[in-house]
């Protein structure tokens, strides 16, 4: 029972703090690989807003100004091209050209509420953030985790532009803005628009899904790695418990069950069963336990043996004493019925009775005379019915003849 109960004892702890260590170890791991998934992804956002941030400048302070200056003479006041124009529509198209190169799943869109270009409307996340920063100026970004489609993505939104004056002569009014830009997107979307009005935002997703599967994976292979660490190590310990703890122990128990079967082992020492010190104190206690109890026991069969024999003389002397009360009483029967036999002589007449010759009265000690029958009466047990002989029947009648 001691060998089955200590391994179980020893198995769940071992395997219970192994299994807690390792799920918080893997746990740890995958979260520090999520939360790296994050940080990698912030800053993936942030090399693609600056670097589309960068497309701006150069179109807004460079490309366009001389375009603009070189075609002011030739460009008709209706034309419109916003491949040149525009520097969303060249971001915008440069982040497609990107896609199809790297085969990326990466989303930027600058994002607007009555969008000019329908791609760059705001969805519902988009809008809410729109409108937020409008009401809290100094809320410019912000970031989250946004699942779409069951996939989770980094979510950054910036804000984006506010109009300024050059830019209302296409967004104040139809009328006002070049024909062919009308023609091409119609004469409601992206008008009526406000000096210094925020009218974008910029919207970047990562997606998390790959970074989320490797950190899984990573998690996985390292739970995988901690199973195996398990086996060897349990392996490991179970096999230096069985020899240093669990079969000593063993021992230990079958030898103490020998002297339980067989007392004349008590008080034989055990060798070491071990090297290790705990179970050498163990073994030596043991042992000093066994030699005590051997003493103890021979202590107690010898004070047993001196009680019997004093017993034994014990009760020899009160069997004699009782041989010698039984004599005492034999003895005092004896003189007890002397004694009742000397008292029934007393009440029995004896000796010389001084009596009358004449009338046969007895003189008693104090001088006085007394009736025979009355003096035998007091000193003895007889009794007297009175009666007559034949003679003196004869010697009365005849008397009465004579009267």
């Amino acid at each position: 029972m001691l060998r089955t109960t200590t391994r179980r004892m020893f198995v769940s702890l071992h395997v219970s703090l192994f299994l807690m260590v390792s799920a918080a170890i893997i746990l740890t791991v995958n979260y520090q690989q999520r939360a790296q998934a994050l940080v990698e992804a912030q800053e993936k956002a942030r090399l693609i807003l600056d670097r589309n941030l960068a497309i701006h400048s150069y179109f807004s302070n460079q490309l366009k100004p001389q375009l603009f200056h070189l075609t002011d003479k030739y460009r008709p006041k209706e034309y419109f091209d916003p491949v040149w124009m525009s520097s969303t529509y060249a971001v915008r198209e440069i982040d497609l050209y990107n896609k199809a190169f790297s085969k990326s799943d990466i989303y930027y869109k600058e994002c607007a509420i009555n969008a000019r270009s329908p791609r760059n409307e705001a969805d519902p996340v988009e809008r809410a953030f729109l409108e937020e920063i409008r009401k809290d100026a100094g809320l410019s970004v912000k970031s989250f985790v946004r699942q779409i489609d069951g996939k989770p993505f980094f979510v950054v939104m910036r804000r984006g532009e506010s109009m300024e004056k050059s830019c209302l002569l296409c967004h104040s009014t139809a009328a006002a803005a070049p024909a062919d830009m009308v023609a091409r997107y119609g004469p409601e979307r992206s008008f009526s628009r406000q000096d210094g009005e925020l009218v974008s935002a910029i919207s970047i997703r990562i997606p998390l899904q790959e970074a989320y599967a490797n950190a899984n994976k990573l998690s996985f292979e390292l739970c995988l790695l901690l199973l195996a660490i398990l086996g060897v190590s349990s392996a490991a310990q179970f096999l230096a418990m069985n020899r240093m703890l669990l079969n000593p122990l063993t021992d230990l128990r079958d030898r103490t069950d020998a002297i339980l079967r067989d007392e004349s082992k008590l008080g034989q020492d055990i060798p070491q069963l071990s090297r290790a010190e705990e179970l050498k104190e163990l073994t030596a206690t043991f042992n000093d336990l066994s030699r005590h109890l051997r003493r103890e026991k021979d202590r107690l069969v010898e004070q047993v043996r001196e009680r019997t024999a004093e017993l034994e003389s014990a009760n020899k002397a009160l069997e004699e004493d009782v041989r010698v009360r039984e004599q005492i009483q034999l003895e005092l029967a004896a003189k007890v019925a002397q004694l009742q036999e000397a008292l029934a002589k007393v009440r029995t007449l004896e000796g010389i009775l001084p009596i009358c010759s004449y009338c046969k009265k007895i003189r008693t000690d104090e001088e006085s005379w007394q009736q025979l029958e009355h003096y035998i009466i007091e000193h003895s047990d007889a009794h007297f019915s009175h009666g007559i002989c034949p003679s003196c029947f004869k010697e009365v009648k005849e008397g009465f003849k004579k009267r």
